[in-house]
């Protein structure tokens, strides 16, 4: 027996090998920790539910004997620093842990399916329960593009609780925007299925702070329509990355400054390449991280794929976290780490 055991998934949305990995845990340990990952990030074709949404499907298929021996943890993200979340997690389970125990070991549970399982391996100090690969693979993603394609049905490897659950978030708004983005994202990966090799794209985006603001565009287009996100786009087979994250930011800004201005303001410049941050493909951002030194903010005039440009104060920036798109929080605040702004 297990004093406490650790469970740690994203869960978008869960499946029949989730609850098989859980009842394993639970035969041996009172005490299951279920780490929700993902915890406060915008809705998108890869997580296209909740925090609390995800609970709730997990509850669904639990019976109440069980839950009294589950705690269920939010845990943010963290891409572009594991040690941070490492840390994070582990101040987490000596919070929630069952009483320390001499006999009883914790221990982490799971499958190690490929190279997405590495922090499985990140808590050597905890005994590793592996469970065995079910029904020949079972995957969340598999279950989330049928939800998202409308194909999903009763014979998917789903509790018959949840495909009642997520057959009625079908007729939510915010359900049917995540299913017409689905399909362009299909029709654009389509467009580019006759090459050799799967095409790496380049972008570049700018982080500005001005004022201890910052500045954030509403993109106007899918992927991520509606949401804040940082001023930038792909990059021209004649320019430099550096002229396209100044050109990007000119056009979707309209920021009253000139080229000269901007280029001599970068302080800093790091590139992020999580294989999972862009739903149409491999995309590396690389980011400058501008910071001007004007009296003002400068006026901005939003255009080409931004609906909107605005100045957003710095400090309340964690209170819309959920409405920044893909990867850009997690980019905004690696960024902003190693400065004093």
């Amino acid at each position: 027996m297990f004093q406490t055991l650790i469970y740690i998934g994203r869960f978008q949305p869960p499946h029949n090998g989730h609850f098989v990995t859980i009842r394993k845990a639970l035969e041996q340990t009172d005490s299951l920790l279920i780490f929700v990952g993902s915890h406060e990030v915008c809705r998108s074709l890869r997580n296209p539910f909740t925090t609390q949404e995800r609970i709730e499907m997990l509850k669904l298929s639990l019976t109440q004997d069980e839950l009294k021996k589950i705690t269920f943890i939010p845990i943010h993200d963290s891409n572009y620093n594991h040690s941070e979340w490492v840390r994070t997690c582990k101040d987490k389970v000596c919070l929630f842990s069952a009483e320390p125990a001499d006999f009883a070991p914790i221990g982490i549970i799971g499958y190690k399916k490929d190279g997405t399982s590495y922090y499985l391996d990140l808590f050597p100090e905890w005994k590793f329960v592996e469970m065995p690969l079910q029904e020949k693979g079972l995957s969340s993603s598999e279950i989330r593009d049928k939800w998202l394609g409308g194909t999903l049905t009763k014979q998917d490897k789903i509790p018959p609780e949840l495909y009642g659950y997520l057959k009625e978030k079908e007729s939510e708004e915010w359900a049917k925007l995540q299913m017409e983005e689905y399909k362009l994202v299909q029709e654009y990966k389509k467009e580019w299925s006759c090459t050799p090799y799967p095409p790496i794209f380049v972008a570049g985006d700018a982080l500005v702070l001005c004022n201890e603001h910052i500045l954030l565009i509403k993109r106007g287009a899918f992927p991520g329509k509606g949401l804040y996100a940082m001023a930038g786009g792909f990059l021209d087979s004649d320019e430099s990355i550096r002229n396209c994250a100044i050109r990007e930011l000119m056009e979707e800004t309209g920021i009253e400054l000139s080229y000269k201005i901007l280029s001599n303001s970068i302080k800093d410049y790091q590139v992020f390449d999580d294989p999972n941050r862009e739903p149409r493909g491999r995309m590396i951002s690389h980011t400058f991280l501008f910071d001007l030194q004007s009296p003002r903010l400068p006026k901005l005039k939003a255009a080409d794929d931004a609906s909107e440009a605005m100045w957003f104060p710095l400090g309340d920036l964690d209170k819309i976290r959920a409405q920044i798109g893909g990867d850009h929080y997690k980019i905004i605040k690696k960024m902003l780490s190693g400065h004093n702004f």
